[in-house]
């Protein structure tokens, strides 16, 4: 079952890094995903779902602020592969 959540993505250097934070407060902390330039990252969020004109705002925002936010509905097999779980370091 999909499972709503905020993807942030932050502009470091000519890359994008992508960070998914989950609605449950219960979820462990996930690792972020990389994307190397603004094609890349325009394709994976074709791929995870998100609507054109929610890529093209997304890009804009990340372009002239450095950072844009996204609320998003995540698959349990996106999250795993894209953004999977930290380790706890227990």
């Amino acid at each position: 079952m999909a499972e709503e959540g905020t993807l942030s993505i932050v502009r470091r250097g000519s890359g994008y890094q992508i960070r998914y934070a989950s609605n449950n407060p219960y979820d462990p902390d996930r690792h972020p995903h990389a994307c190397h330039d603004a094609d890349t990252l325009a394709a994976f969020l074709h791929h995870i779902g998100t609507e054109e004109e929610a890529i093209r705002q997304a890009c804009a925002a990340v372009q002239t602020s450095g950072v844009a936010v996204l609320r998003m509905l995540v698959s349990p097999g996106q999250r795993q592969a894209f953004f999977p779980p930290a380790s706890s370091g227990a």
